[in-house]
């Protein structure tokens, strides 16, 4: 699918797919939609992860409290808890499943990438 006011991918990849009213929405980093670049530090990254995701999630007919299942990718587990307080802001009490993974490095240089799945909203 394409999508507005996102980043441009940084290869042959989609932003997302759906199937039914699944929607896979491929690993972002935190890069800035206005200027393609990344945004400095693991917060600002964080943020405009979810604020993309937002977006992503919008074109695709849903937002973020459908979200059902969360992978996020962390290149410094110490960060972790600055990570879960972003993260939490964004869900309120109705969290996704989730896993985190420490891994070596990320494109562009990023501390941390999330994918998730989410569902449609459901037609009124």
């Amino acid at each position: 699918m394409n999508h507005t006011n996102l980043p441009q991918p940084i290869g042959p990849y989609s932003h997302s797919t759906s199937y039914d009213n699944l929607i896979f929405v491929s690993g972002q980093i935190g890069l800035d939609p206005k200027t393609n670049n990344l945004k400095q530090g693991i917060e600002e990254q964080t943020v405009q992860i979810f604020e993309n995701l937002k977006v992503i999630l919008e074109n695709n007919h849903s937002d973020i409290t459908h979200i059902t299942k969360t992978t996020i990718f962390i290149t410094d587990i110490k960060q972790f808890e600055t990570v879960n307080k972003i993260y939490g802001g964004y869900f309120g009490n109705r969290f996704p499943a989730r896993s985190t993974i420490e891994v070596v490095s990320l494109p562009k240089g990023a501390s941390i990438e999330i994918e998730c799945i989410a569902v449609k909203k459901a037609n009124k």
